[in-house]
């Protein structure tokens, strides 16, 4: 990492990494618009903000308008996003690690991930991991006709809620939840369902692709273990009070429940809602009020 690289930084708006979609919600776009350059936005479906991101032709800019991995002189282990939703998304898939077909010896990342409830209409609700008893032939006739939802297990959504997704676990977002997500750095997804919205399925790359048994890790305030490690992502929870950690990878900080402080190398960042951060050297320290919650994410190779 190169020396003159600040300790923290925080995400800066890129046209190319603002996500217009049928599903998006309002909450993003009218946080965006505040500011004159963006009042266009206002309104509109803003699915998804890429906030940290490498990914060429979605890259995120930072540090005095600076591309991302110009500041960090690498590309960043993972891709962080903001989504807010209005309608479901899909009941998709991801794939794991696989060769590239394109380059003997090397590897196409998969896409394991990991959410962080922000906020959450009442009654919203998550899906991740097939019910008991589901297989293969029941998910692609479920797929077929409609469904599918039934065939998986549900989680009530509410800020501070945490979920792991292994690559492999057939998984849904449902209406109404805005959250903070940390991945591997890959946009490949198989859609199995997506409610007649006319967008193209890929139904039978997600059949080959979906584990029945992959299940996901959840997290919610109050649960004994701070930690959720995959075989990728890797979070730790942290509530109130004084923490110091030394940071030697770069690590995704979301305020997973009110507002915290994090100060490194004489910098001061307020750590909240929407306001992720992305910590690039230590030591760091975290400052975590009463009712408070901090999520630190890394994604390893």
């Amino acid at each position: 990492m190169p020396a003159a690289v600040p300790a923290l930084l925080s995400p800066e708006l890129a046209l190319e990494t603002i996500k217009e979609t049928r599903w998006g919600g309002r909450r993003l776009a009218e946080l965006l618009s505040e500011g004159p350059a963006h009042a266009e936005l206002r309104g509109r479906s803003v699915g998804e903000l890429w906030q940290f991101s490498t990914l060429p032709g979605h890259e995120s800019l930072t540090h005095g308008g600076r591309r991302l991995g110009a500041v960090l002189g690498r590309p960043l282990p993972f891709l962080a996003k903001l989504i807010d939703t209005a309608l479901p998304l899909s009941v998709q898939v991801h794939p794991d690690d696989r060769p590239d077909p394109a380059r003997p010896g090397a590897i196409l990342p998969g896409k394991e991930e990991a959410w962080i409830v922000l906020d959450a209409d009442p009654g919203a609700r998550l899906w991740a991991g097939v019910r008991p008893g589901v297989d293969r032939d029941d998910l692609a006739r479920a797929a077929a006709d409609g469904s599918i939802v039934a065939c998986l297990e549900e989680h009530v959504a509410t800020p501070g809620l945490v979920v792991l997704v292994p690559a492999g676990t057939v998984h849904a977002i449902g209406a109404g939840i805005l959250l903070a997500e940390i991945q591997q750095p890959s946009d490949c997804t198989y859609r199995l369902y997506d409610y007649g919205s006319g967008r193209p399925l890929h139904v039978e790359s997600a059949l080959t692709t979906l584990d029945v048994s992959a299940r996901p890790q959840l997290w919610r305030p109050g649960d004994a273990s701070p930690h959720l490690r995959g075989a990728h992502v890797e979070l730790e929870l942290l509530g109130p009070g004084e923490h110091t950690r030394e940071i030697d990878e770069p690590t995704l900080l979301v305020g997973a429940r009110g507002t915290a402080t994090a100060r490194a190398d004489g910098s001061e960042l307020r750590i909240g809602g929407i306001d992720l951060s992305l910590a690039v050297r230590g030591p760091l320290a975290l400052h975590v009020p009463d009712d408070a919650l901090v999520a630190l994410g890394r994604v390893h190779a």
